[in-house]
């Protein structure tokens, strides 16, 4: 069974870490402002409470001072109900004691209520806070009932992924199946295909044998080949000094200045090649060699074997021929101005130290 791609795993396992993540957080969140609402709905019933008490000790007070008001008023209905004449100064002065007794109580109690009232606007105060402290908490909720919501949805997208991965891996180990299926037939196939070469190799080996070594010099002389051609570079100021080129078709090209020294030029292609100051000693030619409109200027033919050779319109200008054979060469209308002759061999099979050509 086909393992599951690394990195999709990862990716995977690491959405589900951070969904997780978030949602530790956002329970925590909102668990701290669940705690701080229960926290101030508390300190508001205290609050409460210490208000209520507050406005009955008030109404005590109030109570109070009006049943010494409804004394006082009974006090001075009944003076009043007495004669003007009767009434003495001790009952004044006992009447204006009670007044200012009545006036001492309503003063206390004035401060009192002053200090109610105080209390009052204190606790009104810690209402206004905790009403602004539930309205921040009430809006913490609010975000985090969202954050729970897009972590859901974010949840849920995962899910659906983790989902489509599942698939994916699913079609995958299919194919792995299958190509497992495949290998093990090739396997098969390549056990059967050895045992039968195995079984060719032994019923022919002696003809193999017999066929390298009837062919072995050909084998050899192919190698040959193949290895001067390989490091003969055709190119100008190339060296291509002992190349087999027998047959080549260098017809046209730019070899300026080629070293060609003792190479196999036989039946060679060199028409309209440029050949200038090239070096072409001990070169071995024959009647299929064609030099034929090749340009020579400068060229180095000391010993070249150009015996049969095709040199129709070539130019040889200031070309050293010492010790070179034209023996039935084809020269016609070729150009041998200022070359250096030295017991070189013109077409009439005799040997020359001097300019034959323009005779």
């Amino acid at each position: 069974m086909a393992e599951g791609n690394p990195t999709q795993t990862a990716l995977v396992a690491g959405g589900l870490a951070v969904v997780l993540l978030l949602n530790v957080f956002f329970s925590s969140t909102l668990q701290s402002d669940i705690n701080n609402v229960e926290s101030t709905v508390a300190s508001n019933d205290a609050d409460l409470a210490t208000m209520n008490a507050e406005l009955g000790a008030i109404s005590d007070i109030l109570d109070a001072d009006l049943a010494l008001i409804e004394v006082l008023d009974a006090r001075i209905d009944a003076l009043e109900s007495e004669s003007g004449d009767n009434t003495t100064d001790a009952q004044i002065a006992e009447l204006q004691e009670e007044i200012d007794a009545i006036i001492d109580i309503l003063d206390a109690d004035l401060l009192l209520m002053e200090a109610l009232e105080a209390n009052l606007s204190a606790v009104s105060a810690d209402i206004d806070t905790a009403e602004a402290s539930l309205g921040a908490v009430a809006a913490d909720l609010d975000a985090a009932v969202t954050n729970i919501s897009m972590v859901a949805a974010d949840l849920d997208a995962v899910e659906t992924q983790l989902a489509v991965l599942e698939t994916q891996l699913a079609a995958l180990e299919a194919k792995v199946a299958t190509l497992e299926t495949a290998v093990a037939n090739i396997n098969q196939m390549l056990t059967q295909h050895d045992a039968q070469i195995a079984m060719l190799e032994a019923d022919h080996m002696a003809d193999i044998y017999t066929l390298q070594a009837e062919h072995y010099y050909d084998i050899a002389a192919l190698e040959a080949a193949l290895e001067s051609a390989i490091s003969c570079q055709l190119v100008p100021f190339g060296n291509c000094a002992g190349a087999n080129l027998s047959g080549a078709n260098l017809s046209g090209m730019d070899l300026t200045g080629i070293d060609l020294r003792s190479a196999n030029l036989e039946g060679a292609d060199l028409s309209g090649a440029e050949l200038n100051e090239s070096l072409l000693m001990n070169i071995e030619g024959n009647s299929s060699t064609n030099f034929s409109n090749a340009y020579l200027r400068y060229a180095d033919l000391t010993g070249a074997d150009l015996r049969y050779a095709d040199l129709t319109g070539a130019d040889l200008r200031y070309a050293d021929l010492k010790f070179a054979n034209f023996e039935d060469a084809t020269v016609t209308d070729a150009d041998f101005t200022d070359t250096y002759w030295h017991q070189t061999i013109w077409t009439d099979y005799v040997r020359y130290d001097s300019n034959q050509a323009a005779d």
